[in-house]
């Protein structure tokens, strides 16, 4: 494909310099992953930056170079952007034939629910006999085959190449998650969105954004890109958007006048039974994941699928069927006497409401094991010690993910916000699993929250096989069902 072509599809283009009369067989925006013939884009990044590396991209083949900065490279073709990342969405698109276009995209942005949003859309387009793909936390999934993932929503090169490789395998719709950092970074520029999903706005990556209003307006950019919007009114920053957004909406609520409202809501052990109030009418529905948070996931999905058009029968069908999402309120059972939840709760919000439902059925006490993320929002810590000191009847604060912080230090900032002496610090996850399942009595709930779905703990610079669920059921079999023997304790 050739350069002269690319530069009138990229915008914000500052210079053009060398030949561009150059044929490129392949995009990359990693120096090591270049190949004869590549367009190189560099990008600059918080540790790394691309431009640096654009000597090392020529001498492995590269024949064209998009970057930001002003750089002399004689005849070679050099096309200086203002914003790389812009380019690289865009430069992607274009090289892969903009395999966006060719599908029905429908977004999902907002703090909490969104992974469990896209599985309930993506059960519902299998219930109408649509084939769908998914991209999200714990992986993306084309049709029924799982692949692996590496961020929430993946970069635009990555994220157009699997564009391209759901085409070949006859996908119509995508479910994706829109990270607030993809919106910001420009992961999905260029792509438009047939549904854009609101679903709340609490603390969460402050780290990143630095402040709550960036934060807002990140995901405020779904929106743009949207031909319709699902809302929850109910959300502060939701109906702020209500406000902002000139596209057709759908809302939904739990307390307010919405297109979709839940009333007569009970939640038990199996889970949510609401009444559905649209269109005046009333509709049973089911959900088998407990939790006033459930409500809102389904409410979500449902509206979508009105959104796109779907029979609604066919929506709260569907909806009945799903047992869950991984890791997302995963009930662990074996033959024991108490409960045993796995859940992905890792900010303040996320693990208020789940204690909160626990609380709703819960005959005995509730054991939480939970840490903190390193290299992220250290503010949300006190606040996550708070909120489980309040709720639980015992908290054993332990790590998350350190990555590069100390565990103990972080331990030591969760800390900071317990109420009262409700609680433990033990830093080896697996030794606080192990003591919060040998705890449990008969009619307890122990939560294990933080990590939910994944199956690793970064240490420092070491990624290592950690999976919560495997730890819980490996104890709950040695414990047969009781409390575990001392010999298992140690």
């Amino acid at each position: 494909m050739n350069i002269k072509e690319l530069v009138s599809s990229i915008q914000e283009v500052i210079s053009v310099s060398g030949n561009t009369d150059v044929v490129i067989n392949q995009v990359a925006y990693d120096s090591r992953k270049v190949k004869e013939g590549a367009l190189f884009i560099a990008i600059p990044g918080a540790n790394h930056d691309g431009h640096e590396y654009i000597f090392e991209a020529l001498k492995h083949g590269a024949k064209a170079i998009i970057g930001e900065k002003e750089i002399d490279l004689g005849d070679k073709p050099y096309i200086r952007v203002r914003d790389s990342r812009k380019a690289l969405a865009r430069s992607s698109a274009w090289f892969l034939g903009y395999p966006g276009n060719k599908l029905k995209i429908i977004g999902v942005t907002g703090t909490s629910g969104k992974t469990t949003i896209t599985y309930l859309i993506k059960e519902m387009l299998k219930e109408v006999g649509v084939c769908s793909g998914v991209i999200g936390t714990i992986g993306n999934v084309i049709n029924d085959r799982k692949l692996p993932a590496s961020h929430t929503t993946p970069e635009s090169l990555e994220l157009n190449e699997l564009f391209v490789q759901m085409l070949q395998e006859s996908v119509n719709y995508v479910v994706m998650e829109v990270s607030s950092h993809s919106l910001k970074l420009h992961r999905v520029e260029g792509i438009n969105f047939d549904v854009g999903i609101f679903t709340n706005l609490t603390q969460d990556h402050l780290d990143f954004h630095n402040s709550f209003e960036d934060y807002f307006s990140s995901k405020k950019k779904l929106f743009y890109k949207s031909k319709r919007a699902v809302i929850n009114i109910d959300d502060k920053s939701g109906k702020r958007l209500l406000d902002i957004v000139e596209i057709p909406v759908w809302t939904y609520s739990t307390k307010k006048n919405a297109d979709l409202k839940a009333e007569n809501i009970r939640v038990t052990e199996e889970g949510v039974f609401y009444e559905l109030l649209f269109e005046k009418q009333r509709y049973p529905v089911f959900y088998a994941v407990p939790g006033l948070f459930s409500v809102y996931n389904s409410l979500a999905a449902i509206a979508t699928g009105i959104a796109l058009g779907l029979p609604l029968d066919c929506l709260i069908s569907a909806l009945s069927k799903v047992k869950g999402v991984p890791g997302r309120f995963e009930l662990i059972k074996k033959s024991q006497d108490f409960i045993v939840i796995v859940d992905y709760a890792h900010k303040p919000d996320g693990l208020k409401n789940v204690l909160s439902t626990i609380k709703d059925f819960c005959k005995g006490r509730i054991i939480t094991v939970f840490g903190c993320g390193g290299d992220r929002d250290r503010e949300k810590r006190p606040i996550m010690g708070k909120i489980s000191s309040e709720l639980s009847d015992f908290t054993i604060i332990t790590s998350d993910n350190p990555r590069s912080e100390n565990p103990e230090i972080i331990i030591e900032e969760i800390e900071n916000g317990i109420v009262g002496n409700n609680y433990e610090k033990i830093s080896d996850r697996q030794m606080a699993i192990k003591k919060a399942i040998s705890m449990a009595n008969k009619g307890d709930v122990v939560l294990i929250a933080g990590k939910g779905h994944e199956n690793y703990q970064i240490l420092g610079n070491k990624i290592i096989h950690f999976d919560d669920k495997e730890i819980a059921e490996e104890y709950l079999s040695k414990s047969n069902g009781g409390p575990l023997n001392e010999e298992t304790n140690h």
